[in-house]
């Protein structure tokens, strides 16, 4: 296949970005807002990659790239809790084996 016939390649729209997230004091929440704020924003990139899914889905969406990079937003804001979770079960547990 002759690169001639190839068109050229447009520019991908851009996925809207994740709510940013403003500081734990300003919440009013410490430690649990902090964790109550990445909750919503994994919701949130949940929200964003099953509706960019359904969209490629059903013939909406043209763009496989968006949908992968809503995906992977997903994927690596999950990443980030289960990683929070197992590393402060760590750290109860050993609060709970030292000896007073």
């Amino acid at each position: 296949m002759p690169v001639d016939s190839l068109g050229p390649i447009g520019s991908l729209p851009r996925l809207p970005p994740l709510a940013a997230a403003p500081a734990a004091q300003a919440a009013g929440g410490g430690f649990a807002g902090v964790l109550n704020q990445m909750l919503a924003r994994n919701t949130q990139a949940n929200e964003a990659a099953n509706a960019a899914i359904q969209d490629l889905a059903t013939g909406q969406a043209q763009d496989l790239h968006t949908v992968t990079m809503a995906v992977a937003q997903a994927d690596t804001s999950f990443r980030l809790i289960l990683e929070l979770r197992n590393r402060l079960a760590d750290a109860f547990q050993e609060v709970t084996r030292m000896q007073v």
